[in-house]
């Protein structure tokens, strides 16, 4: 009796390590295959956009330069590789046909897969205003002629390709939302498990739940932060690169030099180190270089002026927070004004928070485009799909993925008078090395 007591007690702890154990496992080749699932999706929205960015950094400038050659030099397309040593401009479309053809298989987003398609009518059309010229220096057409048609024709098209290729980006970066409702439906999922599995094996089952799930959705939210830190419209630098290249043919070597200093500064904010945080200083000094670069183009209807406490500036924010909202003052509020104006960012202490502001005093909104705005920065709708509140969109976005509902951000505007942007964000110091405390005691004394 002894022997077979001890035997059941054996069987019974048997049968107690495996209602106990078998639940874990069930769990844990579950979120294994969630996972998988996961690192597929991802996988595939990622090398998406890294071969969309491609596009996004190079065709415009790589396109633009070989049909300026083909129209300053008078040679045809066939005559590009031998002469100047570039590629061909049909080899280049067909290319990008190509590419935006396999992206389409594997693009997970209807939007996106809609700009695949207004892209590839942009490259066709492209394609037939880059043979008109190829034939008009085929007939001996004039120069100003042929240069007239690259600047009406072609820039104008490789614009408009670059801006549908940024919009497809934002769209398929958004898939990321679709993976953490589908890491939510697994959170249910496990639930259920755990709970049918048994219940003495549910206080051990939610532990390792919740250890599992953390070491998931919380890459994913910073990953999703990488994703939009990465749409910063290119179009700034494309601008530059031109207006260096347009001065650097007039001779005018210091202006050169000015702009090349200011957007080495620009980049270097931008990098940071692969930093997602800087200190405000940092940041001022990054929307600085850009202003200086961007004074430059529009000489005559651009000031600004950079007001901030120095106590304020060693703070913490995300890396290009401003340049978006300051780009978007230029754009939207200096430029549609007659006669230019002032764009003013200033800092104020507001107790455990920090606000910075961008005021400008262009044309201003009225309520209906206000209105759409604060829609769009509280992400109630989506940004309309001419690009227009993409900026404001991806800034309040990554200041929702940082700082959650510790930040803030407010929007006032009077039409004819100008607009004033807020941010809010918690005050947020980074812990100095051993170096830079070294450095900051000897400073004092």
């Amino acid at each position: 009796m002894n022997n077979f007591e001890r035997i059941n007690l054996k069987r019974r702890l048997v049968v107690m390590y495996a209602v106990i154990i078998l639940p874990l496992t069930l769990i844990l080749l579950f979120l294994i295959y969630e996972l998988n699932v996961f690192c597929k999706s991802y996988d595939a929205i990622v090398l998406n956009v890294t071969r969309a960015n491609e596009y996004n950094l190079d065709f415009k400038n790589d396109f633009d330069s070989v049909m300026y050659q083909m129209v300053a030099r008078s040679i045809t397309k066939d005559e590009v590789e031998t002469s100047v040593g570039m590629k061909n401009p049909e080899e280049m479309i067909r290319d990008a046909e190509q590419t935006f053809d396999s992206l389409n298989v594997t693009t997970s987003s209807g939007q996106a897969r809609d700009k695949i398609t207004s892209i590839k009518k942009l490259l066709s059309t492209l394609r037939d205003r880059m043979e008109d010229i190829n034939g008009s220096i085929d007939s001996d057409t004039s120069y100003d002629e042929n240069m007239e048609r690259l600047d009406t024709d072609i820039r104008i098209l490789t614009g408009l390709i670059q801006e549908r290729i940024a919009e497809y980006i934002y769209y398929e970066s958004e898939s990321m939302e679709q993976v953490r409702i589908n890491m939510d439906a697994a959170r249910i999922a496990v639930m259920n498990i755990t709970i049918a599995a048994i219940i003495v094996a549910f206080v051990a089952s939610v532990v390792f739940y919740v250890i599992i799930s953390r070491s998931i959705t919380e890459p994913v939210a910073d990953l999703e932060l990488k994703l939009l830190q990465a749409q910063i419209n290119p179009h700034f630098l494309y601008n530059t690169l031109d207006n260096i290249i347009w001065l650097a043919e007039d001779g005018r070597k210091e202006e050169v030099e000015d702009i090349a200093s200011s957007l080495s500064q620009f980049f270097r904010t931008a990098l940071s180190g692969g930093r997602d945080l800087v200190r405000i200083q940092e940041e001022l000094n990054h929307i600085e270089a850009y202003l200086h670069i961007q004074r430059q183009r529009y000489r005559d209807i651009l000031s600004y002026e950079i007001n901030v406490p120095d106590e304020l500036k060693s703070y913490l924010i995300i890396k290009m927070t401003l340049q978006p909202i300051v780009e978007n003052a230029l754009y939207h509020g200096i430029k549609n004004k007659r006669g230019g104006g002032t764009i003013v960012i200033t800092g104020r202490d507001e107790g455990d928070r920090v606000c910075l502001s961008v005021a400008d005093d262009g044309i201003g909104m009225d309520e209906e485009r206000l209105g759409y705005l604060k829609s769009v920065i509280a992400g109630e709708i989506r940004p309309s799909e001419d690009n227009a509140g993409f900026g404001m969109a991806n800034v309040a976005e990554r200041m929702r993925l940082n700082y959650g509902s510790h930040c803030r951000i407010k929007v006032k505007s009077e039409y004819g008078k100008g607009s004033e942007m807020e941010i809010y964000i918690p005050k947020q110091k980074e812990k100095l090395n051993k170096e830079e405390l070294s450095d900051k005691n000897e400073q004092k004394i």
